[in-house]
C-alpha cells in the first residue's frame, strides 16, 4: 500500500510575527507555510478516502538572526497553533490521477517577550484558512508524483499597527509538486521531496507585497511492523526568491532576502483496523538569515475511512 498517512500537508498560517518587524526591524515578511510542516512521504497523495485531522504545533524560538546570520536578538517566543483539516482523495481521476482536495481551518496562539525592549505582547485566535480544489497524484511502479494548487484566504484577524496577528492581512497563491519514490522491491525503505512555491498579494491596510517564497521538504526513511510504521530523517531547505515590495517596506528591510534550514527525524503510525494514524515529528532550525530561529515540533492524529475499505488495498 502507498504510504500515506500524514500526508494531508497541515500547514500553519500566522507563523512569525509582524510584531518582529514591529519592534526589531530586521524580520522580513513572512509566508503562510512553514517548512517542516511535511515529512516522511510527502511526495505522494493517499489513497481514496475521507481523511480528519487533529493538528498540534509548537515552534519555541529563541533567535532573531541578522542578514548575515548573526544574532540580532534573544527573544522567548512561543508560537502555538491547533488545526482542524479535512481531505479527500475521490475514485474520480483526471489526467490519469486520483483528484482530491484539501481544507484547513487554524488558530495560534503567540506570545513575545524581549528583556532588550522590555516588552511583552500576545494574541490568539482563528487564523488564515486554505483550501486547495486542485490535488493530483499519480502511481508509476515504485513512484508517487504530487502536484497541487491551493490558496490561503485572509480569514484571520489582521491589523497592521498590532503587535502580533493571528492573521498574515493577504490572499496567498500556492503551488506544489512532488515524488516519492520506494527504493527497494519490498518497499521498506523510501525518499521523498515536496516542493512548494508561493506567490503572495498585498496586505491589508498597508502598503507591502511579500516576495514569492520557496521550500523544499525532504525525507528518508524505513517502514517497520507489517509497514504500519515510518521513522526516517527529515529536513527543509527555504529561500526568499524576490524581495518584499512596496512603500510600506522598512527601509531596514528592502532587497533582503531570508532563508532557513533544519534537520530532524520523524515517526508516524497508522493503524487501519482503529481507522487512526499518528505522526511526530521534530526539527531544529539553523543556516538561517533575515528571520527567527529556533525548533520545530508537530504532533497530528488522523481519522481515516478508505473507500474501499482496507482489504482492498492490501
Amino acid at each position: 500500500m502507498r504510504g500515506f498517512v500524514f500526508r494531508l500537508k497541515f500547514w500553519i498560517a500566522a507563523l512569525v510575527l509582524s510584531g518582529l518587524i514591529n519592534c526589531a526591524s530586521h524580520a522580513q515578511q513572512v509566508g503562510h507555510y512553514i517548512g517542516g510542516a511535511t515529512g516522511l512521504e510527502n511526495g505522494s497523495d493517499p489513497p481514496p478516502g475521507f481523511y480528519g485531522s487533529y493538528f498540534g504545533f509548537v515552534n519555541p524560538v529563541d533567535s532573531l538572526k541578522g542578514p548575515n546570520g548573526n544574532t540580532l536578538l534573544n527573544p522567548d517566543i512561543n508560537v502555538v497553533a491547533q488545526m482542524a483539516g479535512y481531505a479527500m482523495t475521490t475514485p474520480k481521476k483526471i489526467l490519469g490521477a486520483d483528484y482530491g482536495w484539501i481544507f484547513l481551518i487554524p488558530a495560534v496562539n503567540t506570545r513575545f517577550t524581549s528583556d532588550e525592549f522590555n516588552t511583552t505582547a500576545e494574541s490568539g485566535g482563528l487564523s488564515d484558512c486554505y483550501f486547495a480544489p486542485i490535488v493530483l497524484g499519480w502511481t508509476k511502479g515504485n513512484a508517487n508524483f504530487l502536484l497541487n494548487y491551493g490558496f490561503w484566504a485572509p480569514t484571520g484577524q489582521f491589523n497592521p499597527s498590532a503587535a502580533l496577528n493571528p492573521g498574515l492581512g493577504f490572499w496567498e497563491h500556492q503551488i506544489q509538486a512532488g515524488t516519492t519514490w520506494n527504493i527497494d522491491k519490498r518497499k521498506l525503505w523510501n525518499t521523498s521531496v515536496l516542493t512548494t512555491w508561493e506567490i503572495n498579494q498585498t496586505k491589508e491596510g498597508v502598503d507591502i507585497k511579500p516576495g514569492p517564497m520557496f521550500t523544499a521538504e525532504y525525507s528518508f526513511g524505513r517502514r517497520f511492523f507489517k509497514y504500519q510504521m515510518n521513522a526516517g530523517v527529515v529536513g527543509y531547505a527555504y529561500q526568499k526568491l524576490s524581495a518584499d515590495s512596496g512603500s510600506g517596506v522598512n527601509p531596514l528591510l528592502a532587497g533582503i532576502l531570508d532563508r532557513a534550514f533544519a534537520t530532524g527525524g520523524e515517526w508516524k503510525y497508522t493503524n487501519l483496523k482503529w481507522h487512526m494514524a499518528f505522526d511526530v515529528r521534530y526539527e531544529q532550525q539553523y543556516g538561517v538569515e533575515a528571520r527567527t530561529s529556533g525548533k520545530i515540533i508537530v504532533i497530528s492524529i488522523t481519522y481515516l475511512k478508505l473507500f474501499p475499505p482496507p482489504a482492498a488495498h492490501k
